[in-house]
């Protein structure tokens, strides 16, 4: 027989714990001397010391184990208890998420930086004068897309001496490539009508900075749709609401569509 000394040091746990677990009936030691006292245990023992112990790892109070460990439960109610423990860690690790994001926020608040905002609404169709365009790589809109919008913006301002305001542009993964387009919401003579459908529910968030740190925020964005548990779905959306001045002071609203 093993002392409680040497039985808690094989077992991974400390005395004052096996002492504990004996005084709820979990683990009684095999056998108790009356005079002094000590307690000793059966090696075998340590199989039901490692079976509370998993069970505790898995979320399960004591109260709970004890049923398990005396074989009370059968398979189907043991199957549902974990359904639960399941379901219940699935909802700590939403809202961890969540507090991580607020966490993540107000360091940057602490830092300087803008505190982004997540708002959830719907979106109205959109017909846009636009030019479109399809890469095989995130990396490869940047380079094309700043001439699309130079041409559609001297076209405006050849048209009406202005350009129109906001400007849009939109993005849908499709397979491996990627495609999008930028444009206004207003007749441009010389330039494809294309549509974007109402959208009932989306995640939004307003950027302010320059073009270089907006895919930081679509990743800020995606973090925090995925925390809540929902299915992002596209086309997703950019409405550049203020870009005049330096970059660093343009104003961009992200749309991320949103099911679930």
């Amino acid at each position: 027989m093993l002392s409680i000394g040497d039985f808690a040091r094989l077992a991974g746990v400390s005395v004052r714990m096996l002492r504990h677990y004996d005084r709820l009936g979990l683990v009684s030691a095999a056998r108790v001397d009356p005079h002094t006292g000590y307690r000793f245990y059966e090696p075998r023992q340590l199989q039901r010391v490692h079976a509370l112990i998993g069970l505790k790892d898995l979320g399960f109070t004591l109260e709970q184990i004890g049923p398990m460990l005396a074989g009370q439960i059968d398979t189907e109610t043991f199957r549902e208890l974990l359904d639960r423990r399941r379901a219940a860690l699935r909802e700590q690790i939403d809202a961890d998420h969540r507090r991580l994001a607020d966490v993540e926020r107000h360091l940057r608040l602490m830092e300087g930086n803008t505190v982004m905002e997540f708002i959830e609404k719907s979106l109205p169709a959109l017909e846009l004068s636009q030019r479109t365009a399809t890469v095989a790589d995130r990396s490869q809109i940047g380079p094309v897309i700043g001439p699309m919008f130079e041409e559609l913006v001297a076209a405006q301002i050849e048209a009406a001496g202005q350009p129109a305001h906001p400007a849009y542009a939109w993005y849908r993964a499709d397979g491996e490539r990627l495609d999008f387009g930028a444009g206004f919401d207003t007749e441009i003579d010389g330039f494809e009508t294309g549509e974007l459908d109402a959208v009932e529910r989306a995640v939004t968030v307003t950027y302010v900075g320059p073009m270089s740190g907006i895919g930081d925020a679509w990743a800020e964005l995606g973090t925090h749709v995925a925390s809540l548990g929902l299915e992002p779905y596209g086309p997703c959306r950019e409405v550049y609401l203020d870009t005049n001045g330096p970059q660093e002071k343009w104003v961009t609203e992200l749309h991320q569509p949103v099911r679930g």
